[in-house]
């Protein structure tokens, strides 16, 4: 599929610059560029990889409602002894679905869910609060309750995850402030073209998740989902073997600078600390324009990584519901 001509353009200034993208770089909300996430991890298991990951040098820790190990977490932010101004704690409330069903938050119980959050985390304030996903028919009272923790100092910035420009558009018809950050699927497959620009002119930062999707590798443990879909990665393997031979560099590292090259900060995974440590380590060297256009080509518009699921996160949206 051939490279969107307007995202090319949108972003080519990003990576002209993309040698100045150093450990310390942070984008315009001070989130560091490359984060630590901690989805499908237990409490204990997220506890251990935390705590390495704040030893080898990650600032920037992702964690939700929904991942069930915000405790584990905090154990680990608490016993680290990182000053809590270098640190840039994420998280997102999960909103409910009915079609899992999972009741709706309400404004009331999105407010309650933050505060069990911040008190698992052991911090007195968030760095970033978002919805998860736009599942909820109470997603504008939901949004209005992170507007309000906002207000009160509870948290320093607030978003959304998994929003498209529909569900953008929703908050500004309510006359709500705009997200300041949006966490979408973002690989070489899902490079969100009609997206990017969207955000680029609201001003919203985007955060890529599921960023190695492409890898052979991705989720293969048994429950992890990594089998579906995986037809559609045999074009995006053989290329990211190609350079990654001719680099000599790891193909997961190439995806996690492509990201950032684009403009993203990226998130990483993994609970084995020498893995932990490399992943981190995407400052000593640089894709050139022709290889990230050969990324770029390989973009099909594919959601993955909710594919065990049966859903593309993206496309919910229950006719809304607001409470006054």
């Amino acid at each position: 599929m051939k490279t969107n001509t307007a995202l090319f353009i949108l972003l080519t200034t990003l990576a002209t610059m993309a040698s100045k993208i150093t450990a310390l770089t942070r984008n315009k909300i001070g989130m560091p560029l490359v984060g630590f996430g901690t989805y499908q991890m237990k409490a204990d298991q997220a506890e251990k990889a935390v705590a390495e990951a704040l030893r080898v040098g990650f600032r920037h820790i992702d964690s939700a409602e929904g991942y069930h190990n915000e405790e584990g977490t905090g154990k680990a932010l608490a016993a680290s002894g990182v000053p809590r101004e270098e640190l840039f704690v994420v998280s997102k409330l999960w909103p409910g679905y009915q079609a899992w069903g999972m009741p709706e938050k309400t404004y009331d119980q999105t407010i309650e869910s933050f505060k069990k959050s911040l008190k698992d985390l052991q911090l007195e304030y968030l760095d970033l609060y978002l919805i998860h996903v736009p599942a909820a028919s109470t997603r504008i009272d939901q949004y209005r309750a992170l507007v309000d923790l906002k207000k009160q100092g509870l948290v320093k910035h607030i978003g959304v995850s998994n929003y498209d420009e529909r569900h953008l558009k929703e908050i500004e018809d309510a006359g709500l402030p705009t997200p300041e950050c949006n966490q979408v699927e973002f690989h070489p497959l899902c490079a969100q073209a009609k997206l990017n620009p969207v955000m680029e002119a609201k001003g919203i930062v985007p955060v890529a998740y599921s960023s190695l999707a492409t890898l052979s590798s991705w989720r293969t443990k048994e429950g992890q989902g990594g089998e579906h879909k995986a037809d559609t990665k045999t074009e995006a393997i053989a290329v990211q073997k190609e350079m990654s031979e001719r680099l000599g560099v790891p193909e997961g590292k190439i995806l996690l600078r492509w990201g950032m090259q684009r403009g993203y900060a990226v998130l990483t995974k993994s609970s084995t600390p020498s893995r932990i440590a490399s992943n981190f380590d995407l400052f000593g060297f640089e894709l050139s324009e022709e290889d990230m256009a050969k990324l770029d080509a390989l973009d099909r518009d594919e959601h993955i990584a909710w594919a065990q699921q049966g859903i593309n996160c993206q496309e919910l949206g229950e006719p809304l519901k607001t409470v006054a």
